[in-house]
């Protein structure tokens, strides 16, 4: 009888065991980020970023007086004429 008993308990014991584990799954991820949704929120920013600095821009434009803004559009004309962006190298320059 002792036997039967320690018997069961054993295999109960086992069965419990068993649950326990069973137990501890971890819940799935609803909110998983993949590098596409980075991208994506990397470019929102970006797009975000620019169309508020332009309304600044627009902003502060529409504030200056009418020979201001003449100053500052060439001002703008003459940066992009000789800025760095269009600049040639020397070579160019000495043998152009």
């Amino acid at each position: 009888m002792k036997k039967l008993f320690l018997i069961v308990a054993f295999f109960s014991l086992g069965f419990l065991t068993h649950e326990l584990h069973a137990q501890n799954k971890p819940p799935k991820q609803t909110d998983v980020v993949t590098p596409a949704d980075g991208a994506n929120k990397q470019k929102e920013n970006r797009r975000r970023k620019e169309e508020e600095y332009q309304m600044k821009r627009e902003k502060h434009e529409a504030i200056q007086d009418k020979a201001t803004r003449k100053r500052m559009k060439e001002s703008r004309k003459k940066s992009n004429k000789t800025g760095n962006a269009n600049r040639l190298p020397w070579y160019k320059k000495i043998f152009w």
